[in-house]
């Protein structure tokens, strides 16, 4: 389904070898290193790893920006070891350690590196999202297609937690903290600079709705203005062509805002749209997808309950799948 290569001046990167339907898992990976808050070490991490795995660690990508400083700090948290040859390679995994890991959502700490994940290229506007599936042997990343994939295009996630920032801001955090700048279809900076202009005026634009909700949120009708805001934002994301379980916590929020204005149809319609886009981004085995699906089944939207109707078990509404992973 996948294979990883070249990717010119980004280094490896991670291209599909057929067709990918949206919603299809791409790849469920194992940790390769793993820390947690009891066992904070790196460095002692690394040093229980076999070689071959040592050697898979060492191949991935390093922020060159922060070298010296890590230099530093290996040469500190190593200091009985003398060889330059040491210093350097431990400065080289707590880089590719920094570069590379992912906190585990309710994990309490626990941050790991999964080996073809790190491979995964970033997007401002991702094709495919990563997240923890703790219901797989050993909590492993699953990766699924946010769209359909083309045969020889790159799958790649985004690195970013804002994803609507404007450019000059994702490009400053991009650059700080991984030492690249993207040219995704919304940041390159072509002839006419159309993409990225029109992109930045979406964004400022609902930010500046949320800024003036903020200003005004409690006054009368305040429930009625954040559903008007809430679907702004659906629709924001959805023309940068951004989804994930960002984009599906959208969806359940405005579910919970429309049951209070009284517009239960499109509650209905909103839940059943947010479990859609949900089981897209992590399978219908996920943990997380499960708990979404019992929410909603039982009229919570959002942490607002839906006390006149609820979704009936035995019903599934429009446009749901509950079809098995291919």
């Amino acid at each position: 389904m996948f294979r990883v290569s070249n990717a010119g001046a980004k280094g490896f990167g991670v291209f599909a070898t057929r067709q990918i339907a949206r919603g299809t898992r791409i790849l469920a990976d194992r940790p390769l290193l793993t820390i947690t808050n009891k066992d904070s070490s790196i460095l002692a991490a690394a040093s229980r790893l076999s070689l071959q795995d040592l050697h898979s660690l060492l191949s991935l990508s390093m922020n060159g920006a922060k070298r010296n400083s890590l230099t530093r700090l290996a040469a500190a948290a190593w200091g009985s070891l003398r060889s330059l040859t040491s210093v350097t390679r431990n400065r080289d995994i707590l880089n590719i350690f920094y570069n590379n890991n992912f906190l585990l959502a309710g994990s309490s700490g626990k941050r790991a590196i999964f080996l073809t994940v790190a491979r995964l290229n970033h997007s401002c506007v991702p094709n495919a999202q990563g997240n923890v599936n703790t219901a797989l042997p050993g909590s492993q990343f699953t990766i699924h297609a946010l769209r359909d994939i083309a045969d020889g295009e790159e799958i790649t996630i985004s690195y970013l937690h804002d994803e609507l920032a404007m450019r000059t801001e994702r490009q400053k955090r991009l650059n700080e903290d991984y030492g690249f700048e993207c040219a995704c279809d919304i940041c390159s900076t072509d002839a006419s600079g159309v993409k990225t202009r029109e992109s930045d005026q979406r964004r400022l634009k609902v930010q500046e709705m949320l800024a003036a909700f903020s200003e005004q949120q409690e006054s009368p009708g305040g429930t009625s203005r954040e559903l008007t805001l809430t679907r702004a934002l659906i629709e924001t994301y959805e023309q940068e062509g951004l989804s994930g379980r960002e984009l599906a916590s959208l969806y359940f929020a405005a579910a919970g805002l429309a049951i209070n204005v009284g517009h239960d149809k499109e509650a209905l319609a909103l839940g059943a749209k947010g479990l859609q886009i949900e089981e897209e981004a992590v399978g219908l085995d996920s943990p997380l997808y499960l708990a979404s699906l019992s929410a909603v089944k039982q009229g919570h939207f959002g942490g607002k309950k839906w006390t006149k109707h609820t979704l009936n078990p035995s019903i599934e509404p429009a446009g749901l799948s509950y079809e098995p992973w291919i």
